[in-house]
């Protein structure tokens, strides 16, 4: 008999075992089940904009199951893009209310609320998380904090954001706007002279080379007709960002001829001519004309022109022709005419990121609110 309970022990001790597993399988089923339920439950109400009675249920849900996180974001997200922003608030702070929930997850729900709250015009809440997460390191803050303080024009803050967290900002667009905030902050400054020429220097400093500070600091030495330096900012500005050289060409051209060195412009021209567009050619052609090689200068633009189509160089080349053909000149002349009205219908400036058109320099674009983005036209129509 006893050996016969021995032999039953391994018996009785895997059946509990099956059983444990078997109880144990169904507790977990049935708690799935009452979860799914109560998701569902939670879900009808809002759909059917019983908002609270929702919120109610979905509380109690996630008291339940901290797994059930990334549906509450993909919820909060749904009302958002459908304009019902105090819902997506509602629930982003809810979210950060639990306990469970691990930093990387608490991150995201700060940024999501940050950006609920920039669209919901509460600004000074949405700063406040930005900051905090800026603080900890979290570079996806970057971006909407920038386009914070862009919108309300908050230049300073910008700046002492970037000298206290400067690792952060090693990407160019972060680095463009920092740049252009130091500008913004140096021209809102009421003190000018020293402070402007600080401030642009600073800007100069940042890991990323950007356009502005160049063309401010040679703007400011030419008002102070310093031509020395204006040609010493441009010149940089020009070899760095060849995009750029419409902008600065005409008054760099002027600072050399005060100097009585136009020679070195027309060499300076010269080593522009395969990066630049149709602007810096036409510059060279007067430079062949002006040393009284008209001949060249329309054999080189009709030659160009064949390869890259621009109407600008179509127009130059018109008035060289005029010069040349005294028959035609009258014929000519009112056929540039027309081209230059053409081109004048035309925008001078496009953003490369979204392709806003313009025909005024904006630094910030008004469509995509990007910095630095809008640059002198390119192609048939551009420069």
């Amino acid at each position: 008999m006893i050996e016969l309970l021995f032999l039953l022990l391994p018996v009785a001790a895997a059946y509990g075992y099956v059983m444990g597993k078997n109880s144990a399988k169904n507790q977990a089923h049935e708690q799935n089940r009452k979860i799914t339920s109560e998701y569902s439950k939670g879900l009808k109400f809002l759909l059917d904009r019983e908002e609270d009675q929702g919120l109610e249920h979905l509380i109690k849900l996630l008291e339940v199951s901290a797994d059930s996180v990334e549906h509450y974001l993909i919820l909060a997200t749904l009302f958002r893009k459908r304009g019902e922003l105090d819902r997506a608030i509602r629930i982003h702070e809810l979210l950060l209310k639990q306990p469970s929930l691990d930093s990387q997850v608490i991150q995201s729900c700060k940024l999501a609320l940050a950006e609920d709250y920039i669209m919901a015009g509460l600004l000074d809440s949405a700063e406040e998380h930005l900051v905090e997460l800026v603080k900890s390191d979290y570079e996806d803050a970057l971006t909407p904090i920038i386009q914070l303080y862009s919108q309300t024009r908050e230049w300073q803050k910008g700046v002492n954001m970037y000298e206290s967290h400067s690792d952060l900002f090693t990407e160019q667009t972060y680095c463009a706007a920092i740049a252009n905030f130091y500008c913004e902050a140096a021209l809102d400054s009421p003190t000018q002279e020293q402070c402007d020429t600080e401030y642009f220097e600073r800007a100069l400093k940042l890991p990323k080379t950007t356009i502005r500070p160049l063309y401010e600091l040679g703007h400011d030495a030419l008002g102070k007709e310093d031509n020395v330096k204006a040609i010493y900012y441009w010149r940089k500005l020009v070899s760095q960002f060849p995009c750029a050289v419409p902008l600065v060409l005409q008054d760099l051209q002027t600072c050399y001829q005060r100097l009585n060195i136009e020679h070195e412009f027309y060499t300076l021209v010269n080593d522009l001519l395969k990066a630049s567009g149709v602007l810096v050619k036409i510059k060279h052609c007067e430079g062949l004309m002006e040393a009284g090689h008209t001949e060249q200068a329309v054999e080189y633009l009709t030659d160009t022109l064949k390869r890259e189509p621009s109407i600008r160089g179509f127009s130059f080349l018109l008035k060289l022709l005029a010069r040349r053909q005294d028959k035609f000149q009258s014929v000519l002349n009112e056929v540039d005419n027309l081209v230059s009205a053409y081109v004048a219908t035309k925008p001078d400036y496009q953003c490369r990121n979204c392709g806003f058109t313009s025909h005024k320099l904006y630094w910030l674009c008004p469509s995509c609110k990007s910095w630095e983005s809008i640059l002198p036209s390119q192609g048939v129509d551009g420069y």
